[in-house]
């Protein structure tokens, strides 16, 4: 069978059929990159992988890279995480929520994530959706009075910063000493030229991963009403994508550089069991 590239309806992303991913051709591979770029977030249904595999096909999309959380890394393959809302024997097997806010992975690291990958392992049969969000879409509809306030201007990011220390999701009380060593302020462009296609998209995100601290250059009252305002353009339903897991073997996989996401596994009750394996590989500095 040939590979081929449908997008699904009317959303950015698509679905690639015809492929093996632990066994991909040269050209595969290629056409497979492309597409990543072309569509920012590609499905990829049918497949079986064993975690060597999964891992193999990370590596396709740059250097893979361990999550600054240690807790549920997979034994064997570190750079594996596993994501789970199931226990066994009264401990969690994976991470239960793993990002049910709007956000980008490793946007708060000094170099950000590029490819985040994801394999279902179990799904339930209803329930646990991915949504995802095109922040060039998002940059390319913005009046141009903003796009002029906001070219250029950078802000403050730290994992898991919160105004709010009591907050159970905050960096006080989510991390362990060694991870907030590990994760110092980053400064970061509110506008982000993505390196490969030179498109312009929205680089900053409303939830606690980002710990998005203010404007650099603003006072905290004009770059909190400007962040309301961006983060309030977002989150509209038009610029969004809802994938509905159906099946294990599923991969799906996405660019940080100009895509959002946000799980919905927290809302998962304890009978309905999701279970991923997930890889991202490390990318540049922002610009």
């Amino acid at each position: 069978m040939d590979m081929t590239i449908e997008r699904l309806g009317g959303s950015f992303a698509a679905r690639v059929s015809g492929i093996d991913a632990g066994n991909l051709s040269n050209a595969q591979a290629a056409a497979l990159h492309q597409a990543y770029l072309d569509h920012k977030v590609l499905v990829i249904e049918g497949q079986d992988l064993s975690v060597a595999q999964f891992d193999a096909f990370g590596q396709l999309f740059g250097e893979t890279v361990e999550h600054p959380v240690k807790n549920f890394l997979h034994p064997d393959f570190p750079k594996v995480m596993v994501l789970s809302n199931s226990t066994r024997l009264g401990k969690p097997l994976g991470v239960k929520d793993a990002g049910s806010f709007w956000h980008s992975d490793r946007s708060y690291m000094e170099r950000a994530a590029d490819a985040t990958i994801l394999f279902s392992i179990e799904i339930p049969d209803e329930g646990g959706d991915t949504f995802f969000g095109d922040m060039e879409a998002v940059y390319d509809a913005l009046p141009e009075k903003t796009k002029a306030r906001i070219d250029g201007r950078q802000y403050v990011s730290q994992y898991r910063w919160s105004t709010n220390r009591g907050d159970p999701e905050s960096r006080w009380n989510f991390l362990m000493p060694d991870e907030l060593e590990k994760t110092p302020p980053v400064v970061r462009p509110l506008v982000r030229t993505h390196p490969e296609t030179g498109r312009k998209g929205l680089f900053v995100f409303p939830g606690v991963s980002a710990g998005v601290k203010g404007i650099v250059g603003m006072d905290a009252v004009e770059s909190a009403d400007l962040l309301d305002e961006l983060f309030d353009h977002m989150t509209r339903p038009e610029f969004h994508f809802q994938f509905k897991w159906r099946d294990a073997g599923t991969i799906v996989l996405w660019d940080n550089r100009c895509v959002m996401h946000r799980a919905t596994t927290k809302n998962l009750p304890p009978d309905k069991v999701r279970t991923l394996h997930r890889i991202s590989t490390l990318g540049g500095v922002p610009a």
